[in-house]
């Protein structure tokens, strides 16, 4: 209904309401007396509710039951190549399927904890931790001093091992750093540290990836739209934005250091430097 009501209201049709907001989620159709016990017992979806403008049939949500299951993440990376583009350029959307694949990570690294065969005593040692222990630690962590307690030892062993699957976290990130320390080791340290930062609100290629109509086989200076309404695109399409940035790092990566990088293969030819005998890539 809010979507209903902006719409009309962007077109001088329509005036404001007061609506009073309901305990639980209406699909604004009428009860249907003909629904049998199998319909009555369907689950409302959560993102059929949430996004009205995005689901206007009120079908097809995330995780909703179909009869092909579709994992989570791939449902998303759909919704976001969507050919309107309505997803992507959704204020929230994108966010909160985004929280929720956190969530869902965050769910199956602690289910991986409880499987070990130590998890029932180290639930008994970190259930005796009182407020007076945490504070002790919050203290010695403040000083800059190894904490000594070794149940809050325990417990932050669990906390990063299983935050350090979840991607964005500080423990992943941690685990990142093992690895580049454990990559200079092995492989020596880095001839070469750079940053990559190409710029997506002067770009073509970004424009393009955005929507914009320019010929790339025939550009010239002038092409496209002006500066404003390029900071205008990429602000309301962070997707597209995403994918300038991944093709532009992939195709220097290929084209100056001769390396390509697939999800299950790493293919290295000479580069400009030569052949690149390892590489080290994140992203902030």
């Amino acid at each position: 209904m809010a979507w209903g009501l902006a719409n009309l209201w962007k077109q001088g049709k329509e005036g404001g309401y007061s609506v009073r907001h309901g305990r639980k989620p209406r699909d604004g159709g009428a009860d249907n007396l003909d629904s049998g016990p199998e319909e009555a017992n369907v689950k409302p979806n959560f993102f059929e509710k949430a996004f009205p403008f995005l689901f206007p049939y009120g079908r097809g949500g995330l995780e909703d039951d179909r009869p092909t299951t579709l994992d989570f993440r791939e449902h998303i990376r759909w919704c976001l190549r969507y050919h309107d583009r309505r997803f992507r350029k959704h204020e929230t959307f994108p966010f909160v399927a985004f929280g929720i694949a956190q969530r869902q990570e965050t769910l199956s690294s602690a289910r991986l904890q409880m499987r070990r065969k130590t998890f029932n005593a180290d639930a008994q040692i970190m259930a005796s931790i009182t407020e007076e222990m945490l504070e002790h630690a919050q203290q010695q962590e403040e000083d800059k001093v190894p904490i000594t307690d070794p149940a809050i030892q325990l417990l932050r062993s669990h906390v990063h091992t299983s935050s350090g699957r979840i991607m964005g976290s500080d423990a992943s990130r941690y685990r990142l750093r093992s690895q580049i320390w454990s990559t200079s080791l092995y492989m020596n340290p880095p001839s070469l540290w750079v940053t990559i930062n190409p710029c997506d609100l002067h770009d073509p290629i970004a424009q393009v990836f955005a929507g914009e109509d320019i010929d790339l086989d025939n550009f010239i200076s002038s092409a496209g739209p002006d500066k404003d309404q390029r900071a205008q695109n990429i602000a309301n399409d962070p997707y597209a934005a995403a994918k300038f940035f991944h093709f532009m790092i992939r195709t220097i990566l290929r084209t100056l250091f001769g390396v390509e990088a697939s999800d299950y293969m790493v293919k290295s030819h000479p580069g400009i430097f030569g052949r690149v005998r390892a590489y080290f890539g994140t992203v902030e």
